[in-house]
This record gives C-alpha cells, sequence and structure tokens, in this order.
C-alpha cells in the first residue's frame, strides 16, 4: 500500500509520510525503487518501528536499503548513450551514512551480569 499524507492525524501515516519525503518517494507509480516502483507502507513501518519512530534514523535505514537493491544493477553503455547505475547505488550509501551519522544499523548484544546474594556462585 502507498500512502502520502503529511498532514495526517494517525502519528503512524505522517510518520510515514515524512520518510517518504526525506527519500523523495511521494509520487505513486515512480517511485525510489529500481524498476520506479515504491516502497510500501509496511516496509518503512517495519524500520519506524525498528528505530522507536525516529524518521531520521529509519531514513537512514532505508537509503542503506536502497543502495544495496540498486547495487545489483549494471552500468551500461550503448553507443553513445550510457546509464550509470552504480551511481544511484552510490549515491544512496552517502544519503545512508550522512543520516544516520555514524550510527550502525546491525543488531548488538548486551552481556548481563548476575548482582545478588547469589552472584559468586553464579557460574559454580
Amino acid at each position: 500500500m502507498f500512502s502520502y499524507l503529511l498532514d495526517s492525524d494517525d502519528a503512524e501515516t505522517a510518520a510515514i509520510a515524512r520518510v517518504r519525503l526525506e527519500i523523495g518517494d511521494t509520487v505513486e507509480g515512480a517511485g525510489v525503487l529500481p524498476d520506479g516502483g515504491n516502497l510500501s507502507d509496511e516496509e518503512i513501518a517495519v524500520f519506524l518501528t525498528q528505530y522507536a519512530n525516529d524518521v531520521a534514523l529509519a531514513t537512514a535505514a532505508l537509503a542503506g536499503v536502497l543502495a544495496r537493491r540498486w547495487s545489483v544493477l549494471a552500468d551500461v553503455t550503448v553507443g553513445p548513450r550510457s546509464e550509470r547505475l552504480s551511481q544511484v547505488a552510490q549515491a544512496w550509501e552517502r544519503q545512508a551514512a550522512a543520516l544516520g551519522g555514524g550510527a550502525t544499523f546491525g543488531s548488538f548484544v548486551l552481556s548481563p551480569v548476575r548482582v545478588d546474594g547469589y552472584s559468586e556462585n553464579a557460574d559454580a
């Protein structure tokens, strides 16, 4: 599904629209995907959920996704005409880095430490 309602009263719909505005995915059927399609609301919502509705981080993560989707396309030259599709992937990579501010979009591990009356015997 595609929606672009910046003035929506629904917080999720408005956040999705703000992400679309940031990545330039605002016209249905003329989107940011290599085939000209748009990201679905559901795809954008996944990243908003993952980054606690932080539009900037969700946008940066989606820019990384778009860089990977564009990276599989080759540069094409036919006679005097050429299309450098790899430059599109590089542009998305730069946007992801700029928006992410050095944030990493991977997972992390916390190592809990047990502190209670039995801590000294925890490993025994």
